[in-house]
């Protein structure tokens, strides 16, 4: 073989190497794009059932609340009823109701902010910080 045909063969296998390595990379990165779309697609999914979820629990922390302060006016009104029929003295039956009102107010709402689910979604959050360290590493693999 001579001179002109070695490097017109080195050459064609450069271009070739080259040009398997190019399409490697355009596969590489495609592969990368439709992963991280079918990455967000699901934390997306993950953060719809996780709000909905959460939704279903305030709205029954809230009828537990409604439910509540409907049953504790009733029980008020009985035994206002009851205090003003055994104590003659109006104003310490005010005064005891004003208490009784106080402290049903402050029980029932310590419930029902306890009850209420407020912030951004726990699980969504975690996969997302999950979801960046891998992003890092593979950015770093590449990278290098």
């Amino acid at each position: 073989m001579d001179s002109a045909q070695r490097a017109s063969a080195t050459g064609s296998a450069r271009t070739t190497a080259n040009g398997n390595a190019r399409h490697g990379l355009i596969d590489l990165a495609r592969v990368a794009v439709e992963d991280t779309v079918r990455l967000v697609q699901q934390e997306i999914q993950l953060a719809k059932i996780e709000l909905k979820e959460m939704l279903r629990s305030n709205i029954k922390a809230a009828v537990f609340l409604g439910i509540a302060a409907l049953c504790g006016l009733l029980f008020f009104i009985m035994l206002l009823v009851t205090i003003a029929l055994i104590i003659p003295a109006h104003a310490l039956v005010a005064g005891i109701e004003t208490v009784l009102f106080l402290v049903l107010a402050l029980i029932l709402g310590l419930v029902g902010k306890s009850r209420l689910l407020i912030g951004p979604p726990p699980k969504t959050m975690t996969t997302l910080k999950e979801d960046a360290e891998w992003a890092k590493q593979v950015l770093k693999r590449n990278g290098k």
